[in-house]
């Protein structure tokens, strides 16, 4: 089976890593290592069908390099573009990744899920609600609030994402139910891959 590849990408600190952790994993993690590059692979069922998803988060280290983003953003099927609720800097910069995501996709439209993290600090909270929805509806992508920390419409961002991939005409076998990656090693915590 041919893996989804997902892309999330978002400043750093707006819980990118967490919310790929929250989803295969069922936890939180905190702190981690922003110089270490993770890839993660789940197998879901969807809708009846079982499907791989390999999940990967670049954005906190590989900076302004053209050619690295020209390679990173033409390999995913879909993207979770991230900002934080209470960090308008990075609300105001979902606008360049998306830019970036048609200019290196030479598309004007993509599977793109936008999401506001970190819902669960409503007390500290800068974007409402609407502005995120008002924002999503201007590039016509699905929206939602998440919290990584307490999984809040986590799964559903993701399956929501996939939905889309699945509505775009990609030249992948996404029907297939037999898993050709017989190389990938498993990880103990639970059915997720990590590599």
């Amino acid at each position: 089976m041919n893996p989804i590849k997902i892309l999330i990408i978002g400043n750093g600190g707006v819980g990118k890593k967490s919310v790929i952790e929250q989803f295969c994993y069922s936890q939180f993690i905190q702190y981690y290592d922003r110089g270490i590059e993770d890839s993660y692979r789940k197998q879901v069922v969807i809708d009846n069908e079982i499907l791989i998803i390999e999940f990967a988060n670049y954005m906190d280290y590989w900076g302004d390099l053209d050619y690295m983003k020209q390679r990173i953003y033409q390999e995913p099927h879909g993207f979770i573009v991230v900002y934080s609720i209470n960090d308008k800097y990075s609300f105001n910069e979902l606008e360049n990744y998306l830019n970036e995501i048609y200019k290196y996709r030479e598309v004007e439209e993509f599977p793109i899920i936008i999401i506001g993290n970190k819902n669960d600090l409503e007390d500290q909270r800068v974007i409402t609600k609407e502005e995120g929805e008002e924002f999503a509806n201007k590039y016509f992508c699905p929206f939602f609030e998440t919290s990584a920390k307490t999984r809040s419409n986590v799964e559903e961002t993701v399956f929501t994402l996939l939905r889309e991939i699945r509505k775009y005409p990609f030249d992948l076998n996404l029907n297939s139910n037999s898993n050709s990656n017989s190389n990938s090693k498993s990880n103990s915590k639970s059915n997720c891959l990590i590599f």
